[in-house]
């Protein structure tokens, strides 16, 4: 299994991935607070993690925001913490993709949407 996460300053979006079916669903939305970690080690323990994909925000001539640099320390602490493979991955457009998903819902959870397609795109992009 593989977790995605979409990092934000306030709320952190996940999904879980099967690595061999294909497929993703979006998970859960925590919020970013001091008990982060330890709330990605439960979901690690209780979902057999075996590796994270951290959404990797640039703009779209791939240059570094604000937002990429936050996102970097978040995965320098990550990787501290959490002792399974960790990789990062593009994520332009996927939260404007998430919205539109959502835009005739009543569900607004677009950071766990938003780290559902970014973990499809890994999944369907990644060779057998």
């Amino acid at each position: 299994m593989i977790l995605a996460i979409d990092y934000g300053r306030k709320e952190i979006g996940t999904a879980i991935g099967n690595i061999k079916l294909k497929i993703s669903h979006p998970y859960k939305i925590l919020k970013n607070d001091k008990n982060l970690f330890l709330k990605l080690k439960k979901i690690i323990f209780e979902k057999s993690i075996e590796k994270i994909i951290v959404g990797w925000p640039v703009s779209f001539n791939s240059n570094q925001t604000k937002q990429t640099r936050e996102t970097k320390e978040f995965v320098d602490k990550l990787k501290k913490e959490i002792k399974i493979p960790i990789e990062i991955y593009d994520e332009r457009l996927t939260s404007k993709m998430a919205d539109r998903l959502l835009k005739n819902t009543k569900n607004k959870k677009n950071h766990a949407v938003a780290a559902m397609i970014i973990l499809q795109d890994y999944l369907t992009r990644r060779k057998k």
